[in-house]
């Protein structure tokens, strides 16, 4: 039986927002279920001066998340061999990773086709209404609740 995935690598543009809301939902997800994952978060175009946006941290605050701390970073070589799954925000950005980092490619999916759900990618809130942000933590929230229940089943292949 596969041994399965541990280490989760989310990855999305700048990792001051969709990124960052998943790993955050998803090591709270892992300490209630006790999954015993580690995740980290990172972006393809992240820069360390980048903000966390407002929204990002209303959208969280609603759901019990205050205590953040981050640095933007960007998706590297060595982040990706670290991670056992990577999941992506968009199918743009899992097929650019995997040009870039074709021996990672068997690890790279869309978050949300990971998880089984339609409508794959994630899109960007920044420079949308508050509400956005909403909208797009409950569509990772739904996605990583998936990906939870995948990871939990003691018959379910969760190979990357």
């Amino acid at each position: 039986m596969p041994t399965p995935a541990k280490k989760i690598l989310f990855i999305c543009t700048g990792n001051v927002c969709r990124s960052l809301m998943a790993e955050l939902l998803m090591a709270r997800l892992s300490q209630q279920r006790g999954l015993g994952l580690e995740v980290r978060s990172c972006g393809v175009a992240a820069e360390i001066y980048f903000e966390i946006p407002p929204g990002v941290r209303v959208a969280l605050a609603e759901v019990g998340i205050t205590e953040i701390s981050h640095e933007a970073q960007l998706v590297t070589h060595d982040l990706l061999g670290w991670a056992d799954l990577a999941l992506t925000m968009t199918r743009a950005h899992c097929a650019g990773l995997a040009d870039r980092f074709p021996e990672f490619e068997f690890k790279l999916h869309p978050l949300r086709g990971y998880a089984g759900l339609d409508e794959m990618d994630i899109l960007d809130p920044l420079g949308r209404p508050a509400k956005a942000f909403a909208q797009c933590r409950d569509k990772i929230t739904e996605a990583l609740e998936a990906v939870a229940r995948k990871l939990q089943a003691p018959t379910g292949d969760s190979r990357p």
